[in-house]
């Protein structure tokens, strides 16, 4: 079987991916028998990849590459706590998976890892039988709809509609439009001369809103993207929000708009400062798993959460998909 694979262009001009080196030992432990990664699995790895190319300063190099690593993974588990899957032992040389099918927030990190590494993305799955078939992969993407909804939800403390194509309801477009707004009593849905004949989301994927108890405008409302594809990072949702406005509403909303952007991946920190500029406020790998682990107290509390149910789904899933690829 082919395995895991770390390519040299993750480490260009030395300069380290840390988050791909991060992922492929998270990725190892998951896949592991023993539910266990070294991290001399990456020192090899790095060693195999560079052994023609980087011999000169390869110890270095390998290092580097491990502790930056450990690194970013003790950054995960700070930002991510009890909805982290991974646990490192204090030393930084071994990473358990620590999967738990009853954790939403667990699902959804193993999700969001596994879609950010599918063969369009990155070369660490793309020659292993690890990765998931061609069926799988729509699925896949439809549940970080379903998590990504949750999320939104916890994000504003509200109500949140899945409202990208496919709908979970399976609603048209202007009838689920006329749905959420009917909740939201801010404006009237109707379709602008001029608009296309056969939307299917407008690029809007979530709708989530907190609103007040006197039922009037002036309230948290977030529109989000979600993006799982490689030409994620080019997208921005800021523009769009206002597009989607005039096009389908004859009495625009006074409430604005918060525009999000919802994405499986991880991103360096000084990357990601300007990910916030371009693209309006930004849920990704190390925010999406706490938040959705958090909708589960709203929808407790009776908030409605649309989708939420099929998060079990998501976390059978991942443990049907593991015990699969463990087989394999």
């Amino acid at each position: 079987m082919t395995a895991l694979a770390l390519p040299l262009d993750v480490t260009t001009d030395r300069l380290i991916d840390v988050d791909a080196a991060a992922d492929y030992i998270e990725l190892t432990a998951f896949f592991a028998g023993d539910d266990t990664a070294r991290t001399s699995d990456l020192a090899n790895a790095v060693s195999l990849a560079s052994e023609e190319d980087l011999a000169e300063g390869q110890d270095e190099m390998e290092e580097e590459t491990v502790s930056s690593a450990v690194y970013r993974i003790r950054e995960r588990l700070l930002a991510l706590e009890a909805a982290y899957p991974f646990k490192l032992n204090r030393e930084g040389s071994v990473l358990t998976c620590v999967f738990d099918e009853e954790s939403f927030g667990h699902s959804t990190y193993i999700l969001s890892l596994l879609l950010s590494h599918l063969r369009a993305v990155s070369p660490i799955l793309a020659e292993s039988e690890l990765h998931p078939s061609a069926e799988e992969v729509p699925r896949m993407r439809e549940y970080f709809q379903y998590a990504a909804t949750a999320a939104l939800a916890a994000e504003v403390q509200g109500q949140a509609w899945s409202f990208g194509f496919p709908r979970p309801d399976k609603s048209g477009f202007l009838p689920k439009l006329k749905e959420i707004w009917q909740a939201l009593r801010d404006g009237r849905v109707e379709a602008q001369v001029g608009t296309p004949t056969q939307p299917k989301d407008d690029q809007i994927d979530v709708f989530a809103a907190r609103t007040q108890a006197d039922r009037l405008p002036g309230f948290l409302l977030a529109a989000a993207q979600v993006a799982t594809g490689k030409n994620a990072w080019a997208k921005s949702v800021t523009g769009q929000v206002h597009t989607f406005r005039k096009r389908w509403f004859g009495a625009q909303p006074s409430t604005d708009f918060i525009p999000y952007m919802i994405v499986p991946f991880a991103r360096a920190d000084k990357q990601f400062v300007d990910d916030v500029r371009v693209m309006g406020n930004v849920l990704h790998r190390l925010r999406v798993p706490q938040r959705v682990a958090e909708a589960e107290s709203l929808v407790q509390a009776g908030v409605s959460v649309e989708a939420y149910d099929r998060l079990s789904d998501v976390a059978a899933w991942v443990n049907h998909y593991r015990d699969r690829a463990r087989a394999a």
